[in-house]
């Protein structure tokens, strides 16, 4: 039996909903596999900062009794590659629910995508400003009616997840192909949705959908 220790982590005092999603899917993940869960450390800190109190409490309980350290997605524990291998040196065993085929192997691998998806929406997010900036004055919430913020956050949510999908399903078959050689679409399409990535839209994938993500 492994025994956790959950790390549970949102940017702002705001996100409580974030917070209990990710301390219910810990909570299912340990029912599913019959395994023991020491401790869930809750904490709403930028992801940006690595030297986080509570992330640093749940590290040193692991290094110090043994524990594997459980999260939900790779982004909330760290997207700096730097950081997830100094965790990997210290001895810290790493279990993250959205990608089950980390390892000490794959680390690299997926902390180099998170790391290049954190770089590359910063970019486009300046870059996508500085031309806006030049067409027309740039509003703020407080001109906004309570409309339209509710529907802009809910279409903010929504693009959020879906990319998110869609971009972890590619690293796996990135990962997978990697490691098994070519195989069919249909088996990739099986592999997939036995391991729970979802589409943009949250449905199965078919071996259309997963041609049209390896031809992006």
């Amino acid at each position: 039996m492994e025994k956790y220790v959950g790390y549970i982590r949102t940017s702002t005092g705001r996100q409580i909903l974030g917070l209990e999603e990710q301390r219910s899917r810990i909570n299912q993940f340990i029912e599913a596999n019959g395994d023991e869960l020491v401790d869930i450390i809750s904490e709403q800190e930028t992801g940006k900062n690595n030297y986080r109190d509570k992330l640093n409490l749940a590290i040193n309980l692991c290094t110090k009794f043994g524990y594997t350290l459980l999260f939900t997605k790779l982004d909330r524990l760290s997207r700096e590659v730097e950081f997830l291998f100094t965790l990997r040196n210290k001895g810290v065993k790493l279990k993250c629910i959205e990608l089950p085929e980390l390892n000490t192997l794959t680390l690299g691998i997926f902390g180099t995508v998170a790391q290049f998806e954190r770089e590359s929406i910063s970019i486009r997010t300046k870059n996508g400003l500085r031309e806006l900036s030049k067409t027309k004055k740039l509003g703020t919430p407080s001109n906004l009616t309570l409309e339209a913020k509710k529907k802009g956050l809910e279409a903010i949510k929504k693009n959020r997840i879906e990319n998110e999908n869609w971009r972890l399903a590619k690293t796996y078959i990135e990962h997978f192909q990697m490691k098994n050689g070519y195989t069919s679409l249909t088996e990739i399409s099986k592999e997939l949705n036995l391991n729970g990535y979802r589409t943009r839209r949250g449905c199965s994938f078919s071996p259309e959908i997963v041609r049209r993500l390896i031809a992006q």
